[in-house]
C-alpha cells in the first residue's frame, strides 16, 4: 500500500415552491459568471469514457451529476503539462456505458479503477472531483487507498444523516426540490422530464435547460441531457441521499482537502468543519462568496490548489 502523506424536504406542500423562491433562483443563476473553454484531448472507450491527455504521474478529475468530462473545461487542461490527465465520464453518464441497472458508489468507483487498469495507469493518482464526483473520490479513497495519492473535494455533498440532508435540500430552489426526488410529486415529475426530455428529445431540454441555467456553456448543457432515468435516479438515491459521504471521511487514510463556498446553499460549512475536526490528514478550505459549480466559475483557483497540492507531494 503506497504511504499517504497530508501535502428538500418530504413534507413540502409543493416541490414548485412559491413565487419568490423562483425569483430568487432565476436571480441568482442569472448572476453567475462562468470561464469555459472546449477542454483538448482524446476520449478513449473502455469501462467508462475517459479523456486523456499527457503522461506521468497521474490527475483523475471527477464530474457532478448531469456532467461529463467536459465539465472540466479547457483551463483544466494544464494539468496534463506536469503528468497525465484522466477525465473520465462517469457510470451511466455522457459517453460511459449505461448498465440497465447498478450506479450505486461501489459500481461508480469500481467502474473508475476498471478504466484506470484498462488505461494501464498503475501509480496512485492525485483524485480531484465536483460534487458527486467529490463522494466518488471520497469512496475511492475509503475503499481503495492503494489508489488514491489523495483527494481534493470541491462542493461535496457530505450530510450527517438523511435528516440533515433533507433540511439542506429544503433550502434549495424548484429544480432542486423536483429533481432531488424527495418526495413522489417530486419524483413523478423529474422521471416525466427525464424520459420525455433528456431521452427522447434532448435538443428540447437543453433549450430548456438553458432557459433556467442561462450562465451555463451549451456543451455543458447538451451533457446535462446524456443519461438515463435509470442512470440518474438510482446515483441520486444510492449515492447521494444515503448520506454515507461523512463515514467514507471518516475512515478514509489518504489524506483529503474539502473546498465549500459560502453561498453554496447545499452544504452545512459548520457540520464540514466537524467532520475534518481532529483528522490531521484532512482539512477544509472556505471559499468566501463562492457557490456549488467552482470549477466553472473559479477554474483559476481550483488549479492553483490542485497544482500546490501535487508541488507538495511531489516533494514528500
Amino acid at each position: 500500500m503506497a504511504a499517504h502523506r497530508d501535502p428538500f424536504p418530504a413534507e413540502a406542500a409543493s416541490p414548485f415552491g412559491t413565487h419568490d423562491e423562483r425569483r430568487e433562483e432565476r436571480l441568482r443563476t442569472d448572476c453567475v459568471r462562468v470561464d469555459w473553454s472546449e477542454p483538448q484531448g482524446r476520449v478513449r472507450a473502455g469501462p467508462l469514457a475517459v479523456r486523456v491527455l499527457g503522461s506521468g504521474t497521474p490527475t483523475l478529475l471527477l464530474h457532478g451529476l448531469l456532467g461529463s468530462n467536459r465539465y472540466w473545461g479547457g483551463a483544466f487542461d494544464r494539468l496534463a503539462d506536469g503528468g497525465t490527465l484522466l477525465v473520465p465520464d462517469l457510470l451511466g453518464f455522457g459517453a460511459s456505458p449505461r448498465p440497465l441497472s447498478g450506479y450505486g458508489p461501489e459500481e461508480h468507483g469500481r467502474a473508475v479503477i476498471a478504466s484506470l487498469r484498462d488505461l494501464n495507469v498503475r501509480e496512485p493518482s492525485l483524485v480531484v472531483g465536483h460534487s458527486l464526483g467529490a463522494l466518488v473520490a471520497i469512496w475511492l479513497a475509503c475503499n481503495h487507498p492503494e489508489r488514491v495519492r489523495g483527494v481534493i473535494a470541491f462542493a461535496p455533498p457530505l450530510f450527517r444523516d438523511a435528516r440533515h440532508m433533507r433540511r439542506q435540500i429544503a433550502k434549495q430552489g424548484v429544480l432542486q426540490r423536483v429533481f432531488g426526488l424527495q418526495n413522489p410529486a417530486a419524483t413523478w415529475l423529474a422521471r416525466l422530464a427525464c424520459r420525455n426530455l433528456c431521452s427522447a428529445r434532448p435538443r428540447l431540454a437543453t433549450r430548456l435547460y438553458s432557459a433556467l441555467r442561462p450562465a451555463l456553456p451549451t456543451p455543458v448543457l447538451e451533457d446535462a441531457t446524456r443519461h438515463s432515468w435509470i442512470s440518474y435516479s438510482e446515483t441520486v438515491t444510492r449515492v447521494i441521499l444515503a448520506a454515507d459521504g461523512a463515514k467514507w471521511v471518516a475512515a478514509a487514510l489518504p489524506p483529503i482537502v474539502i473546498v465549500a463556498g459560502t453561498q453554496d446553499r447545499y452544504l452545512d460549512v459548520e457540520f464540514l468543519r466537524e467532520l475534518v475536526d481532529g483528522r490531521p490528514h484532512h482539512r477544509l478550505e472556505v471559499w468566501d462568496g463562492e457557490g456549488h459549480d467552482l470549477p466553472l466559475t473559479r477554474p483559476d483557483r481550483c488549479l492553483d490548489l490542485i497544482e500546490r497540492w501535487r508541488r507538495v507531494a511531489a516533494r514528500s
